[in-house]
């Protein structure tokens, strides 16, 4: 599968709002929803919208998805015990590809979790600096070109950088906490 990095386009947020009411419908309101990802920082990528789904337990994250796929999601490859990894395209037609641009990826994650508040951080981080947002959108054009355009190869290159800023981010919370 091969990646392209393009820039951001505004109706990603559009796409999300539309999907927050869906899930929101699907999930009910013990849940907490909220945009998270590139397009949530307002930099492009692939594309996607990824969306942070939490629920109260560990215990509630099998229910959910099971909802997910009810209204269409299914379960990617990204699933770990934190997190579980749910893809939706938009023209699905039953082929097994990955997702591509303008469809949605959910996280569905404990609130308050480490996963869930390292998503939650890294978005904020970004949106209050937007150098290190626009450095990182041009990052993944390198990781894209770097990996000849495979997308497996490029999720690592961006996985190793996104841990970088990660550190950076938690090195400049705590300095912050020092004062």
């Amino acid at each position: 599968m091969s990646v392209e990095i393009k820039g951001y386009n505004e109706e990603l947020k559009k796409r999300f709002e539309a999907e927050e009411s869906r899930l929101r419908n699907a999930l009910g309101v013990d849940v907490i929803i909220e945009h998270v990802g590139s397009s949530a920082v307002g930099i492009g990528g692939k594309n996607i919208v990824d969306i942070l789904v939490g629920v109260n337990t560990t215990d509630d994250m099998v229910p959910a998805r099971d909802l997910l796929t009810s209204v269409g999601y299914r379960e990617g490859h990204d699933t770990h015990p934190e997190r579980i990894f749910m893809a939706f395209r938009a023209d699905d037609d039953g082929t097994d590809r990955e997702t591509g641009e303008g469809d949605l990826h959910v996280h569905i994650v404990v609130k308050g979790s480490e996963e869930c508040e390292r998503m939650l951080r890294l978005r904020d981080y970004l949106r209050l600096h937007p150098e290190k947002a626009q450095e990182y959108f041009e990052m993944k054009k390198i990781f894209a070109h770097e990996a000849g355009y495979d997308r497996k190869k490029y999720k690592a290159l961006k996985s190793e950088y996104v841990s970088d800023l990660i550190k950076e981010m938690e090195k400049e919370e705590y300095a912050k906490t020092k004062k």
